[in-house]
């Protein structure tokens, strides 16, 4: 709209200057009139810039053309009327150049105006937004001036100190608060900035009149206080951030006091009590578990639990069971007790029980172990089952086997009254027997009962086979002997039950006896053989049974269950016929050379 408009002027005032023009040079008229033709030139020029020299020019030409057509055209008229018309472009040049700078002028004015209104609007935003933090931060702010006098606070400020009017407590002096360590003060006088947390006893405040105040008793501040300087260096106050830390200090007090009773309660614990981590590795180790496993706290913590405590052969069950846990919280072993195999530092193998119990902390699981050595209770179980199986066997023994050879005397006894005298001596032969056999059995009983009674020990080979009573007939011959094996004392036993094994039940025919002792894969085979009759093949797997046999039939029985307490085996491998040979294998570990 005001382009058209400004165009409109122009035209109009063209056309008037022609008409004018037309109308002096057709009257002779030359001079003075052509000043008019500033008026749109000047116009033109001011608000079309280039294009107004353009149109200028366009005047200037037509001005020229009607001179030539309606005057005598002299060189005179025609040199001024050049020369007028280069003051028409002249001037409209100067103008459109004068208009030009004045529109860039113009334009930079209201840009800066338009900048400086925008940053002002912008300084009255961050003005209302500092001024929102300040009045709503929740931490107490105060600003105190260069001498250390309080020049204004937050509402979070007067909250802090139980103040309702700032004005009560405007011009508090900084430096005089009874409540700031003389350490910080310090610190403030010498331009330092101070970061601390202490007490803060309001009846300090009281008692030293320093304000009116609502609260009462002591509290604990975290306070930073930081000099505000100027653009020189020199401090013009200080601004002072503090928040109350009392909820916090119960929580750690009691939070400490709550690892303390934890502390004290795991360390003092007979069962060992380890923490692990998501990965399994380990957060806390009790001393109980130092004394079971052999590992300082130092040493395990941060270490994988699996690769210090589980055996070998279970370790990658473990660490699968670990990543598994540590998605789900979750496992097959979380949660109830259990009885595994653990390992100690040393490498020796031993029996636990164990509950692990999850834990959630921050998101991810962690795990509570509590393990018991329960290497004496199975060891106790294995003694009870033991002496449970031996007092059967000694019952049986009392109430059967001497039983029967008591109903075996007394029948023959009856048998005896009413023999003739050539009869009797047989049955009084017998009755001997019986009583003979009570005896043997009621000895076996003494010895069965002392197995297991005293501590295992190294027993020397040819220690035990001395004073064994080989009838002179037979050759008894040894080799590899020195050595000895770790075996109960009673197995002294086994030797003389071999003997009396191969004197009852070999034959007449016993001429020889060979005790041997040889390594085979690692273990010690310790042979006693015989050239008697030896043992059927159906008779191999029995003759170590309790009461199997054609004597007491107890033996050979002894004899398996002394060498078993060790780990010792015994059996009887000979070719029927050719004699009896019984093999008696220590496992490697269980026995040493002397020489």
């Amino acid at each position: 709209m005001r382009s058209s408009i400004q165009a409109g002027i122009l035209a109009a005032s063209s056309l008037a200057v022609i008409a004018i023009t037309i109308g002096c040079l057709a009257n002779g008229i030359t001079t003075v009139f052509p000043h008019i033709f500033y008026i749109p030139i000047v116009y033109a020029a001011y608000y079309y810039l280039r294009r107004g020299v353009a149109v200028s020019a366009g005047l200037g030409a037509i001005y020229l053309a009607l001179v030539l057509i309606l005057t005598p055209a002299t060189a005179g008229i025609i040199v001024a009327a050049l020369s007028r018309v280069a003051v028409f472009i002249a001037i409209a040049v100067i103008v459109a150049t004068l208009a030009a700078r004045l529109r860039a002028a113009v334009a930079t004015g209201l840009e800066e105006e338009e900048r400086l209104q925008e940053l002002n609007r912008e300084i009255h935003r961050r003005e209302g937004w500092y001024r929102a933090i300040y009045e709503q931060s929740p931490i107490a702010i105060g600003v105190y001036d260069a001498s250390g006098k309080l020049a204004h606070a937050n509402p979070a400020a007067l909250d802090l100190v139980g103040v309702r009017d700032l004005d009560s407590l405007i011009g508090f002096p900084l430096f005089e608060d009874p409540n700031l360590p003389e350490d910080q003060k310090k610190n403030l006088l010498e331009g330092r900035k101070t970061h601390y947390q202490a007490q803060f006893d309001f009846e300090r405040v009281r008692s030293h009149n320093l304000y009116p105040t609502s609260r009462r008793g002591v509290i604990w501040l975290d306070r930073l206080i930081t000099p505000i300087r100027d653009d020189g260096g020199s401090i013009i106050g200080y601004l002072v951030h503090a928040y109350e830390t009392t909820a916090r200090k119960q929580a750690e007090d009691a939070l400490r006091e709550s690892e303390e009773m934890f502390r004290n309660v795991t360390q003092s614990a007979y069962d060992a009590i380890v923490m692990v981590d998501s990965e399994g590795r380990v957060t806390f180790w009790n001393r109980a578990a130092v004394e079971m496993f052999g590992y300082s706290e130092d040493e395990v913590r941060g270490r994988p639990v699996h690769d210090l405590i589980a055996p070998p052969d279970v370790l990658n069950a473990a660490e699968e069971g670990v990543r598994n846990f540590a998605l789900t919280g979750t496992g097959p072993v979380i949660g109830r007790p259990l009885e595994r195999t653990a390992r100690r530092r040393d490498g020796k193998e031993f029996p636990v029980e164990l509950t692990i119990s999850p834990l959630n902390i921050g998101g991810a699981w962690h795990a509570v172990a509590v393990i018991r050595d329960v290497s004496e209770r199975k060891e106790a179980e294995a003694a009870l089952r033991k002496a449970h199986r031996q007092l059967q066997i000694l019952t049986g023994i009392t109430r059967h086997d001497i039983l029967n050879s008591i109903t075996a005397a007394d029948g023959y006894m009856e048998l005896y009254k009413d023999a003739d005298p050539a009869a009797r001596e047989t049955y009084l032969e017998k009755v001997h027997l019986a009583i003979h056999k009570i005896q043997r059995q009621i000895e076996f009983t003494r010895q069965y009962e002392a197995i297991g009674t005293l501590e295992p020990g190294w027993q020397n080979l040819e220690t035990l086979i001395q004073g064994l009573e080989v009838p002179s007939s037979i050759s008894f011959q040894t080799s590899g002997l020195k050595r000895e094996i770790y075996a109960d004392p009673m197995v002294k036993q086994v030797f003389e039950n071999l003997l009396d094994n191969t004197l009852r039940h070999g034959g007449d025919g016993v001429s020889r006896i060979t005790l041997t002792a040889e390594v085979s894969d690692g273990d010690l085979v310790v042979a006693w053989e015989d050239d008697g009759v030896g043992v059927s093949g159906e008779d191999k797997k029995r003759i170590f049974e309790r009461g199997f046999g054609k004597h007491t039939g107890l033996g050979l029985f002894l004899s398996r269950e002394i060498l078993g307490l060790t780990g010792i085996t015994i059996t009887e491998n000979g070719i029927p016929g050719s004699g009896a040979r019984f093999v008696i294998r220590v496992p490697a570990g269980k026995w040493r050379d002397l020489e």
